[in-house]
């Protein structure tokens, strides 16, 4: 749904990599999630996604383990999260 409507375009929809949120800010983003795995979507300037302005799509969770297969090395990516407790997250 682009900024300011009020209804979905079902019919004829937007397909664009780029999209104004407008003065709002909602807009809807959809797309087929027909691959397993986490999935990294980030606003297209650096300082933003330094910012925190990302999010990871887990696509599947499920059935990861039989595509993907994640070392132990993959844990130590981000040492900070992994010092998080659950109250934190």
């Amino acid at each position: 749904m682009l900024s300011g409507a009020s209804t979905y375009n079902y019919e004829n929809p937007v397909r664009r990599d780029v999209v104004s949120t407008g003065n709002k800010g909602d807009v809807t983003i959809r797309f087929r999630t027909d691959n397993p795995g986490p999935w990294f979507l980030h606003y297209r300037i650096d300082w933003h996604l330094e910012a925190g302005l990302a999010v990871i799509f887990a696509e599947d969770a499920g059935d990861w383990n039989s595509v993907i297969d994640p070392t132990c090395t993959h844990d130590d990516l981000c040492p900070k999260y992994s010092s998080l407790t659950p109250e934190d997250l």
